[in-house]
C-alpha cells in the first residue's frame, strides 16, 4: 500500500507489480495493519512495552509468507510496530493533536515533529 500511496509501484516488471504491489498484497497489508492496530489499542497503544509477544510476531511472518517482506527478521517487525505506536501516541497527545511524521526509507527511521 505504501508503494501505491507514494506512486512508486514497480510497473516495469508485471510479475512483481501484480504479486508484490498488487491488490492482493495491499489487502493483506491492510489486514495486518488493522489487526496489529486493534491489538495495540487493546494493550494501551503498547505504552511502556519494550517487546511484543513472540506468537504475534510469528503470526505476522505466516501472513506475509510468499511476499518479499517474509525475509525480514522478527526483530524488525517488532521495532517497526513499536516505533509506529510511539509516533501514534505522540500524534494523539492533547498538546499536539497533529504534527508531521518523517520517514526515512533509506535509514529505516521514523520521527515525529510537533506542530509549530
Amino acid at each position: 500500500m505504501l508503494r501505491a500511496l507514494f506512486r512508486v509501484k514497480r510497473k516495469t516488471c508485471p510479475e512483481i507489480d501484480e504479486n508484490q504491489d498488487g491488490a492482493r498484497a495491499i489487502v493483506i497489508e491492510e489486514g495486518i495493519a488493522t489487526w496489529i492496530f486493534k491489538h495495540g489499542v487493546r494493550h494501551h497503544d503498547f505504552r511502556n512495552v519494550t517487546s511484543l509477544d513472540y506468537s504475534l510476531l510469528k503470526a505476522i511472518r505466516e501472513l506475509v509468507k510468499g511476499y518479499e517482506v517474509d525475509v525480514r527478521p522478527l526483530w524488525q517487525w517488532e521495532l517497526a510496530i513499536l516505533e509506529g505506536f510511539r509516533i501514534f501516541r505522540e500524534i494523539k497527545k492533547p498538546d499536539y493533536r497533529g504534527g508531521t511524521v518523517i520517514a526515512d526509507l533509506v535509514s529505516h527511521t521514523i520521527e515525529f515533529r510537533a506542530p509549530l
